[in-house]
């Protein structure tokens, strides 16, 4: 049983990272269409609010992207439910190790993440549970993306 969830967790992780860029934040902040909305010259916050428009978004059938905010001046924060996880269920541990080096890859090969490099913006991406419980948050700072 123990083993299943590992594959799940994997599984889940996995298809987080590449789905999230690839799916959503790619189309919305960087494609030629979005870049004269969400161009360098807006701020964060109107980043944000131009991604909102299509919040919810299901990533996968576990994953949906609640919402985008910019707490701070330099920090975007992408907020997540696991549609099908409880907090207790989750290794958070294994979570974060499995996540953090997916969404580092992905964002380094990505040049259009540049712009957010540029800027010193530091991206969160918080996870809930399906109750709406805190389950982590993976934080990038703009050097290791």
């Amino acid at each position: 049983m123990e083993q299943n969830k590992k594959i799940k967790l994997i599984r889940t992780a996995v298809m987080v990272a590449v789905l999230v860029f690839a799916v959503n934040l790619v189309p919305r902040i960087f494609n030629s269409e979005a870049n004269n909305l969400i161009g360098s010259k807006y701020s964060l916050k109107e980043r944000a609010e131009i991604m909102n428009r299509d919040c919810p978004f299901v990533i996968d059938e576990n994953t949906r992207l609640d919402s985008v905010t910019a707490p701070g001046e330099d920090i975007l924060q992408n907020n997540y439910t696991l549609l099908l996880e409880h907090r207790d269920n989750i290794d958070v541990e294994a979570f974060q190790n499995i996540l953090k080096p997916e969404i580092t890859t992905q964002l380094k090969a990505m040049p259009e993440a540049e712009d957010l490099r540029k800027t010193n913006t530091t991206l969160v991406y918080k996870y809930f549970d399906k109750d709406h419980s805190f389950v982590t948050d993976i934080v990038m700072l703009p050097g290791e993306y």
